[in-house]
């Protein structure tokens, strides 16, 4: 299995660095730190089912490692890059992450889990504005996959989380270093990242717990 800069001819500490980064922000880690962040920061707003463990764990389950198992099929076979690179094979891991994650988002609203629900509802909003700009473009989905959750935390812990805005740079730099991306695709990632989790919060949640 490779990454799709596997080939970047070009290296040095700004490669290193770069890829070093991507390595640690690909949308699903994102989503376990987002979680768990959320999850260990307010148990008092998991609800009356879950601990924050096993709130953890239905994100770990379905908004982590679910998602990226056709993905890593796929690529073990040769198929595929694990960043998915080439556009036109993008829209079934999209759909595929859309569908777990909308069994998160299930399985929060049944326990009452209200916090984690509105983040699996977000997630799923994203990942169909990244696969409805995939018809036209090859959005990063690194960008997306920080400024959606991102904004989440922005929404739910105020001024505090505003840091998250240096991750976006910081990521943004790293997929253009790479090759990975032009310029406008990470910026349409952040775009529909943010602008589709904003509304999101704001109608279930008020924009703030």
């Amino acid at each position: 299995m490779r990454y799709g800069d596997a080939d970047l001819e070009e290296s040095g500490w700004r490669v290193t660095a770069a890829r070093f980064i991507s390595r640690l922000t690909p949308a699903p880690l994102v989503n376990l730190y987002v979680g768990a962040l959320m999850a260990f920061s307010r148990p008092d707003l998991l609800g009356p089912t879950l601990t924050v463990w096993s709130a953890l764990a239905v994100c770990l389950v379905f908004m982590v490692v679910v998602p990226v198992l056709p993905i890593l099929w796929h690529a073990r076979r040769g198929l595929i890059d694990l960043d998915v690179s080439r556009r036109e094979t993008r829209p079934k891991f999209f759909l595929f992450a859309i569908a777990s994650y909308a069994c998160a988002a299930l399985l929060y609203a049944l326990t009452a889990c209200h916090i984690m629900f509105v983040l699996a509802v977000a997630y799923i909003f994203v990942t169909l504005g990244v696969l409805a700009a995939n018809s036209v473009s090859k959005v990063s989905v690194h960008c997306a996959g920080v400024s959606g959750p991102g904004t989440a935390l922005v929404c739910v812990f105020g001024a505090p989380a505003l840091w998250v805005v240096l991750l976006w740079a910081v990521v943004l730099w790293a997929r253009n270093t790479l090759r990975q991306h032009t310029f406008v695709e990470t910026i349409a990632g952040l775009l529909i990242g943010m602008l589709v989790t904003l509304p999101v919060y704001v109608l279930l949640n008020g924009c703030g717990v």
